[in-house]
């Protein structure tokens, strides 16, 4: 009997970066355990906007990727918030990219004493490991938010706005006394195409911008949409 499958993000971050896909790509070979029944992105109660992981880029993954989605707002306490709209849910097990403890156990505590599992695949792997498996796979990743308080706004530049290639991660990321995988918050991603995508998505016009408390560089996408794969050119 297969288990029903959530797919989520890491707390306070949203699905749609590379971690989180590969952990979606990874859960989606075992179908004769996991059943993926919806991607959740929990969101804070704010009126900012989310600079690297944008909401209508999201909604476009989701239409991509041809599964469920929805946006839970979650509240103080957050733990508590958390479990609550997991429970809603309704679902055996809890898929997260985490690769690292980097939230005080967070996911942990907001599953204990339910009967949801925690699944994470990536969890403590190395991280040349996850990111040759992500070019193997041929995901396209766009780097969408670079931290300038542990990058400098120079490197930021060579790197918001543009596709993770092996290149840009070995001479300009590698370079950098950074996590590799960015799991200490130095850079975010979002994934425009990968081979569970049904379409791929194309990021027609957009612009690096710095936000307005001037710690991060952020890709602006003020245009975007999802289109057809092209049979033998596209993963």
């Amino acid at each position: 009997m297969t288990e029903s499958l959530s797919v989520t993000s890491q707390p306070k971050k949203f699905p749609g970066g590379k971690d989180c896909t590969l952990t979606l790509h990874l859960l989606s070979a075992q179908p004769e355990k996991y059943n993926i029944v919806s991607l959740i992105t929990f969101t804070p109660v704010t009126t900012k906007p989310f600079l690297a992981h944008p909401q209508h880029l999201i909604k476009l993954q989701s239409l991509a990727l041809a599964l469920p989605h929805q946006f839970l707002s979650v509240t103080p306490p957050y733990v508590e918030s958390y479990r609550s709209l997991i429970i809603s849910c309704n679902t055996d097990v809890l898929a997260t990219g985490d690769i690292l403890d980097v939230c005080n156990r967070f996911m942990d505590r907001v599953v204990e004493g339910t009967d949801v599992e925690l699944v994470r695949p990536l969890w403590e792997r190395e991280r040349t490991e996850l990111i040759e498996e992500i070019f193997k796979l041929e995901f396209e990743v766009l780097i969408s938010c670079v931290n300038l308080e542990k990058v400098e706004e120079e490197v930021a530049r060579k790197l918001v706005g543009n596709i993770l290639t092996r290149d840009l991660y070995e001479n300009v990321i590698l370079k950098q006394d950074v996590d590799g995988c960015g799991e200490m918050g130095e850079y975010h991603s979002m994934v425009l195409n990968a081979p569970l995508f049904k379409k791929r998505i194309v990021i027609k016009k957009g612009k690096q911008t710095i936000s307005e408390d001037g710690k991060f560089l952020f890709f602006e996408i003020q245009e975007c949409e999802a289109v057809d794969k092209i049979v033998g050119v596209d993963v």
